[in-house]
């Protein structure tokens, strides 16, 4: 029951916002009503990740039979990462209503900056929290101890107790080739980005340079990072 908690107490903040907002949509403007929804459909993901969260802990002690403990153990698997996946939802529509109501309409509206500041804290919390649930998809992988001052080094070590080697062959693959494709997407969307941002500045009259220089400064970080990381480690040679 106490797992159910969590969940139930967000779906009952969400209807009683829900229909708080439903008798006044009509009275409200236009800019309050889509921040609304936007802080609405922060807290519907977080509902669904709690759902998932809670489905995980209950099935993960379920006994199982060895024919059947692959299969088992791949639907734990995919319910973790579609619920990491809605958090992750919820945390990026929360930080951008959290900004953008802050820009817009501190003065007029700020319970709803105070909501979305709520949302984000909550995703933020929720996303750390949701590292966790790699003990019941990987039992046999435990974290270094939080405490330690080479806390972020042993947990990104390529080694025996890193949280990259709790992955086999296969998934380390899948996991490079595909931050490799992260990788270009985010640099492409990054240029196009700073080209639109030109030509908006350049016919609206309104300057763009502070976001467009802090793309560059973004794209300067993420390349030199990465040709660095490549780079070979010096040898120690004695001679």
């Amino acid at each position: 029951m106490r797992k159910l908690i969590f969940p139930i107490a967000l779906t009952a903040i969400f209807l009683y916002s829900l229909s708080g907002w439903l008798g006044v949509f009509k009275e409200k403007t236009f800019t309050y009503n889509i921040f609304f929804i936007l802080n609405i459909v922060c807290l519907i993901c977080l509902i669904i990740a709690s759902i998932y969260g809670t489905f995980i802990q209950i099935r993960s002690r379920k006994q199982v039979s060895f024919e059947k403990e692959d299969d088992w153990q791949l639907s734990l698997e995919r319910a973790t990462y579609i619920g990491i996946t809605w958090i992750q939802v919820a945390f990026s529509v929360s930080f951008i209503a959290f900004i953008t109501s802050f820009v817009l309409i501190r003065d007029s509206h700020p319970k709803i900056v105070l909501y979305a500041m709520l949302l984000f804290t909550l995703s933020l919390i929720t996303l750390i929290i949701a590292t966790y649930l790699i003990r019941y998809t990987r039992p046999e992988f435990k974290l270094p101890d939080s405490k330690s001052n080479t806390y972020q080094q042993e947990l990104f070590d390529i080694s025996d107790q890193g949280l990259f080697n709790m992955y086999d062959d296969g998934e380390k693959y899948i996991i490079l080739k595909n931050l490799y494709k992260l990788y270009y997407w985010i640099i492409a969307m990054l240029m196009s980005l700073g080209f639109i941002l030109m030509i908006y500045s350049a016919y609206s009259g309104k300057s763009q340079l502070i976001s467009i220089i802090g793309i560059g400064f973004i794209l300067l970080f993420i390349q030199v990072y990465y040709s660095l990381s490549l780079k070979p480690k010096k040898a120690n040679i004695n001679l």
